[in-house]
């Protein structure tokens, strides 16, 4: 790893050049220019909302409007062009720079470095824009959002005896998924199932739901002003229940489970305000973080290409499984429902594009786990990556 680095460093004004050569071929000629790097992804977002939103009539939430959808949507496209485009061309670098390598003492190793930088700067061009879109449908256009014109209702009204209370028990009422009676409903922990009579059928606050639309990370309030967050919807032919992540109180505090017989309401979660903040200061830890996840993978599939070129095309087959199995045009709670929540616990482009949004979209910090994860998986491909990379370069002329 050593050796790789002072290579780099020894060789920084080759891989300056790589870069702004690579660059310029983008758009030479070219009337448009680096406008490409806007318009592509555009018209992607285009393509995906008609297919997922009108032909599939694909839901996120009830609460989410077409433009939160939208900005949702382009940071998925951002990254992941990226990610794919550098993948691939990584993949066959050493196979398309062949005469280079044969010829000439070449440092070959600067090949998945400047595709990688190449990516990531173009990605910035289209994270620029996308900056421009969300401050412009968060503070000079915001977006009527469904339900906006429901007055709130204090929860907590609900269950007799206690006092309505601002905060995690008022929400609207389009919000209410579904509530129980009361009587009948069994509280084991974070497990709650209504066997009372017509279970799942209650209101709350002259406001009902249906538990068909409850799903994962939906909100739960019972008595003694507790909540929890939906983890795992149950429905089978004979029961319908909830697995729930654990009480806390107003304040957040864990606190016991709610006695037996008291009413549950399930409230989706209020919809969350596009802003701009901050926390657009970790953009750039998340772009370095994202080039070592591409390094690390470009120096492992590029030599290992000269051993089985076949590889090159496995690899365009299996980024459009990644793409499609990365929650980037639908919402991540559907894969949830479907049994396959393991997909996403394995996918470190989810980490990284959702981390992504949380700054980039809502201006909030990213769910540090994911940063986390997204940075060990990068460390230990980079390690793998480049020792095979570097073991191997002396036979790259004859494996050529």
């Amino acid at each position: 790893m050593g050796g790789l680095v002072a290579s780099l460093g020894k060789n920084r004004r080759l891989l300056s050049d790589l870069v702004s050569r690579d660059l310029r071929a983008r758009y030479v000629g070219s009337s448009m220019g680096f406008f490409w790097s806007v318009l592509f992804p555009v018209i992607n977002l285009a393509v995906y909302m008609f297919v997922f939103r009108i032909v599939l009539k694909m839901r996120w939430s009830d609460q989410q409007g077409t433009a939160e959808v939208s900005m949702l949507m382009l940071a998925g496209i951002l990254v992941w062009h990226a990610f794919a485009e550098s993948t691939s061309r990584m993949t066959n670098a050493l196979v398309e720079n062949q005469n280079l390598i044969q010829k000439v003492v070449f440092p070959s190793e600067v090949l998945p470095v400047y595709l990688v930088i190449s990516s990531l700067v173009n990605m910035l061009i289209g994270l620029v824009i996308a900056l421009f879109a969300v401050g412009y449908f968060a503070y000079v256009r915001p977006e009527a959002r469904p339900g906006d014109d429901e007055k709130p209702v204090a929860l907590w009204s609900a269950h007799a005896g206690e006092t309505p209370r601002a905060g995690n028990g008022v929400v609207k009422p389009g919000q209410v998924r579904c509530a129980t009676r009361g009587p009948g409903t069994e509280v084991a922990g974070l497990t709650i199932v209504d066997r009372g009579e017509a279970p799942w059928t209650g209101s709350a606050a002259s406001a009902a739901g249906d538990f068909e639309h409850v799903v994962p990370r939906d909100l739960v309030y019972a008595p003694g002003e507790r909540w929890a967050m939906v983890k795992k919807v149950i429905k089978t032919s004979g029961e319908r229940a909830l697995v729930v992540d654990g009480w806390r109180d107003a304040r957040g505090e864990p606190v016991e489970p709610p006695v037996a017989n008291s009413q549950i309401v399930v409230v989706a979660p209020p919809s969350r305000p596009l802003a701009l903040s901050a926390w657009l200061l970790v953009l750039p830890g998340l772009v370095a973080l994202q080039g070592l996840l591409m390094l690390g993978l470009g120096y492992l599939l590029s030599a290992f290409n000269l051993f089985l070129r076949d590889t090159y095309h496995v690899i365009g087959v299996l980024l459009t499984v990644w793409m499609f199995a990365t929650p980037i045009f639908y919402p991540e709670h559907l894969v949830e429902d479907a049994g396959y929540g393991w997909v996403l616990a394995a996918n470190p482009m989810h980490w990284l594009i959702e981390s992504y949004r949380e700054v980039l979209i809502y201006g909030s910090a990213p769910d540090w786990a994911d940063v986390g994860r997204v940075a060990a998986v990068a460390a230990v491909l980079l390690l793998l990556g480049s020792a095979f990379f570097m073991k191997q370069k002396p036979r790259f002329p004859d494996l050529l």
